[in-house]
This record gives C-alpha cells, sequence and structure tokens, in this order.
C-alpha cells in the first residue's frame, strides 16, 4: 500500500515562502494543498508556479480544510506564535519561520500544546542543514579537535530602507538574524548556553529596533561564542571562525568549510529541501524533528537574555531548573 502524502499548506507567500515552497516540490512525500496571502497576485502566482490545489485569503479557510495535515508560516515574526497555536489547535502539524515565537514563555507555551496533543512543531533553523555545517558539527562533537575555544560568526549587510513587515515586530534584529547562531553555537557544540553579554544600536531612525548587534554566549563547556551582526555595512560578509585546542575552522559564506587551509566541504544540498524532508518524514512517522520546538528553546532562552542585557547593561546568566526550564539570572 503507497504512503500516504503529508498534505501540506504555506502561510504567508513572501520571499522566504519560496525557499519553503521549493523544498516541498522536492520532497517526495508532501502533496502541496494550498497557499495563503492576502495578496492575491503573491498566492496566485506561488500557487500556479509550485502547483497548489488552491489559493486562499483567509488562514481560517486552511485551519478548518481537512485535506491539510500541515501548515509552514512564514508569516512577519510577531504572527509566529499566534498562526502556529492557531494550527495546532486546529490538529495540524507545524513548521514555523524562526524565531518561533518572540520569547521563551511564548516558546514553552507552543511546545507544550504540541505535545498535549501529539502534533510535531519545528523551527526553520536551515543553517543546521548546510553540508558544512554538519560536517563541522560532526567534527566538534567527536572532539578530535579538542575543546572548542572560541567561536565568531560575523555577518554584515545592507538595508537601506526597512521591509514593510518589520513595523510591527515587538524585537527586531537580534531576534531575526540572531536566531540562528544563538541556536547553532550550542547545536554544533554539544554545549548548554551559561551566560550572555550584548551590546546593540539602532542607527537609523526609520528602522524599528536595533540595526547592529554583538552577542558574547559563554557555552557551560568553557567556550566563548560571538556573533556580530550588522545591516548598516556596505561591505557584505558571512562567516564563522572556530579555534579549538588542536586547530581551526573556518565556514566561508558557512558553505565552504576548511580546517587549519584544507577544503573539507564545498556546497552541498539546498537546506530548505533537507529541512523539509526532515519535517515531512517526523510528522509521518510520528517522532520528533531534529530542530523540534523543544530543541530550540534554549535559543528563545538566550534571545531574551540578550535583550536583558542590553536593556541592563550588564552580563546575564542563565540555569536551567529541575524541570528543565530555563530561568534568566
Amino acid at each position: 500500500m503507497p504512503k500516504k502524502p503529508l498534505r501540506m499548506a504555506v502561510v504567508s507567500c513572501g520571499a522566504i515562502a519560496q525557499a519553503h515552497l521549493r523544498g516541498i516540490a522536492a520532497c517526495e512525500d508532501a502533496e502541496l494543498v494550498a497557499v495563503v496571502s492576502r495578496d492575491e497576485a503573491r498566492r496566485q502566482k506561488a500557487a500556479e508556479t509550485f502547483g497548489a490545489k488552491r489559493s486562499c485569503a483567509d488562514f481560517e479557510e486552511v485551519l478548518k480544510d481537512d485535506e491539510v495535515d500541515a501548515v509552514v508560516i512564514c508569516s512577519p515574526n510577531f504572527l509566529h506564535f499566534p498562526c502556529a497555536m492557531e494550527a495546532l489547535q486546529a490538529g495540524k502539524h507545524v513548521l514555523t519561520e524562526k524565531p518561533v515565537a518572540d520569547s521563551y514563555a511564548d516558546g514553552v507555551t507552543l511546545v507544550e500544546e504540541a505535545e498535549r496533543r501529539g502534533l510535531r512543531l519545528m523551527s526553520s533553523q536551515n543553517t543546521r542543514y548546510l553540508a558544512a555545517m554538519r560536517k563541522a558539527r560532526e567534527i566538534l562533537i567527536s572532539g578530535e579537535m579538542g575543546r572548542p575555544l572560541h567561536l565568531l560568526y560575523t555577518l554584515t549587510g545592507w538595508y537601506e530602507g526597512p521591509a514593510s513587515w518589520w513595523k510591527d515586530c515587538k524585537r527586531f534584529l537580534i531576534a531575526n538574524s540572531g536566531s540562528h547562531p544563538l541556536d547553532f553555537f550550542p547545536w554544533m557544540t554539544g554545549a548548554k548556553p551559561a551566560r550572555v553579554y550584548a551590546t546593540a544600536h539602532s542607527n537609523k531612525p526609520n528602522f524599528p529596533g536595533e540595526d547592529d548587534f554583538c552577542v558574547h554566549l559563554t557555552l557551560d563547556n568553557g567556550a566563548h561564542a560571538i556573533t556580530y551582526t550588522t545591516i548598516n555595512s556596505r561591505f557584505s560578509r558571512r562567516d564563522m571562525v572556530i579555534v579549538c585546542e588542536k586547530g581551526t575552522l573556518f565556514l566561508d559564506g558557512l558553505r565552504t568549510l576548511s580546517r587549519d587551509g584544507e577544503v573539507l566541504v564545498e556546497g552541498g544540498p539546498d537546506p530548505f529541501v533537507e529541512q523539509m524532508r526532515e519535517f515531512v518524514s517526523a510528522a509521518l512517522e510520528g517522532r520528533a524533528p531534529g530542530n523540534s520546538g523543544r530543541d530550540v528553546l534554549p535559543s528563545l532562552a538566550v534571545i531574551d537574555a540578550a535583550y536583558r542585557s542590553v536593556e541592563e547593561c550588564r552580563a546575564v546568566a542563565l540555569r536551567q531548573d529541575e524541570g528543565g526550564r530555563w530561568e534568566i539570572q
């Protein structure tokens, strides 16, 4: 008997949705049932390009549709939590763009709702699916290069003006761009966050919040993980240096990995396709996906701690209580 495909809907049809739609199209066990957007031209184009059975202007149509098993939420950040909660309450599996919620507390609420209902909740952490990143993690976890001492991730770029959806975001660049490194630092090293010190600046008055930031994350294995991001630079750069006891890893664009100058990995498959395959197979098999909602809760706690650090101009400690919940001190 052939396997029943996971019937999916994509909510919002902006730029990031195109990557998820490509992922669905490449996944043999997925079927695109619907696309949702208030923008008629966008949703019709997405439906035609990717072969959706129908397009909808109202999210409620998808929630009430028994032919939809799962939703991919590509809406602005401040809508991730309410859309995900409504979808879970309607009995749908959820893959949502990062961050999964605007706060650690909201993230916990979503995780508990998904687990109570036996549904899959996944945060889109596509950098985890880059071949170079996965190889770097393999090396670090194996211990063959000794203990990681320092991780430095840099992202620079330029935005002339704010995107239309930014104006309603409660949090800006740390939550939006920082959600990648603040997730993959612990993931790559197998360590837990222990201490956060952050600085951030708002240089452009027409932007909704911080447009550059630096977060210094101390891990419980003693490593220092630092991320610097700005959208004020006309020089674009994205790379990471990982200094270990027995050598140095360098990730150029996060897609080329070298060890002490020797290239180990170049390129690789589309991370959004790989991520979608993981989500679909997890939903069909009834197991937790690799970057489940619960798996990314530590990064939400780190983001909360970073904003606290910026507001109070001090280092902030993180700890887990006996029940596994994160506390900011």
